[in-house]
């Protein structure tokens, strides 16, 4: 469990020093994916769509279409003023298969082990990296227990993206540093993790929003947090 959460933390921290501005999609905007596959038949016919078309970024090889179809979905459970915001700082969410060093925007993570990383794992064994303009996530490792230790890979590498861009680091601001002052502990208590706000943040805004349990959770044991990410969510 360690080394997961290891590996996550760093994922989510090393982006910040990778230049993404000049990277090409390598891959298949959704928007121009053909209309009658499984993907846009599993999406609701509202005006998100059009944002997510931009958005998305899928392989262009063959792919689990099913599992993206439910990765795609639970990115669209976000509020269509912040998925337009997403799209307005031009951040792409890039769904993979194979390794992360696969793609150009972490090819050159390739062997390396991980800083704080101590076994044989290395970037390539990583699932997904956020932070900056081009997310990447690993199709079918959207669970705990994945290579991560996330309650939702997609939307924790994400709500790093979210955090940098969107909202300026909020996450290292006064207001929300005192909040998680306040509640890491009594949400994950013993976790080192969450020693960094920028991940604490990254994971209560995957619980926010991937379903009600979670949501719930959330809100019983860390109440300001809840309450900061339903205040962000109205802006």
């Amino acid at each position: 469990m360690r080394k997961s959460v290891i590996t996550l933390l760093i994922a989510g921290l090393f982006l910040s020093s990778i230049t993404t501005s000049q990277a090409s999609y390598d891959g298949i905007l959704l928007g121009d994916y053909p209309r009658n596959s499984l993907i846009y038949q599993s999406l609701k016919d509202d005006r998100s769509v059009a944002l997510l078309d931009q958005i998305i970024v899928l392989p262009k090889e063959h792919f689990d279409q099913q599992e993206a179809a439910a990765m795609i979905s639970r990115i669209n459970s976000l509020p269509f003023s912040l998925l337009k915001k997403i799209n307005n700082q031009g951040i792409t969410l890039k769904l993979f298969n194979g390794k992360l060093t696969d793609n150009p925007t972490a090819r050159q993570l390739a062997g390396q082990v991980p800083r704080g990383y101590t076994s044989n794992v290395t970037w390539d064994d990583v699932p997904g990296i956020g932070g900056s303009k081009v997310v990447l996530v690993k199709i079918g490792s959207s669970e705990s227990g994945k290579g991560h230790s996330s309650v939702n890979l997609e939307l924790h590498e994400l709500a790093h993206s979210i955090d940098r861009f969107v909202y300026g680091e909020i996450s290292g601001s006064k207001d929300f540093k005192s909040v998680w002052e306040k509640e890491h502990e009594q949400l994950f208590p013993g976790n080192s993790y969450f020693l960094y706000p920028e991940e604490y943040f990254a994971e209560t805004f995957a619980m926010y929003y991937l379903n009600n349990e979670t949501k719930e959770l959330l809100r019983k044991k860390a109440p300001k947090t809840f309450e900061f990410l339903k205040q962000l969510s109205l802006h």
